[in-house]
């Protein structure tokens, strides 16, 4: 069994899949750099006050975060968003979103209601996530 950051992006567009209200792009070209899955809000559904959503994924195998699965379940969020391993990942998908960013407001303007977050996964065990503010 094989498992990466496009095993947990395809789980998430597979619950996506069905959405009237959203393009759902996976790997939107971004200034020679790729996204992992954008939700832009239809031009037909701006109407209402939903958010332009992209967010970043990172996997983490658990043999490097020296943990096992029950150890991680046993685990809150805080703490294990303190590993060090877990802090390199949602670090990394800050900068990619932070730049993400300044190229999908550049593309549409004012227009755009964009959310950035990360999305970290451990192994099959967990998701931690953060939100990136502007």
């Amino acid at each position: 069994m094989s498992a990466n950051e496009l095993t947990i992006k395809m789980v998430f567009l597979a619950l996506l899949f069905e959405d009237h209200f959203f393009i759902v792009d996976s790997e939107p070209t971004l200034d020679r750099t790729y996204g992992d899955l954008l939700l832009l809000l239809r031009p037909d559904m701006r109407q209402y006050k939903l958010l332009d959503i992209l967010i970043e994924f990172k996997y983490i195998k658990l043999n490097a975060l020296g943990k096992n699965g029950l150890e991680l379940r046993q685990m809150s969020t805080d703490e294990i968003k303190m590993l060090p391993a877990v802090q390199t990942k949602l670090t990394e998908a800050h900068t990619q979103l932070q730049t993400y960013r300044a190229t999908l407001t550049q593309q549409y303007g004012a227009v755009l209601r964009l959310h950035t977050y990360a999305v970290v996964a451990l192994g099959f065990e967990r998701l931690v996530w953060a939100e990136v503010a502007a």
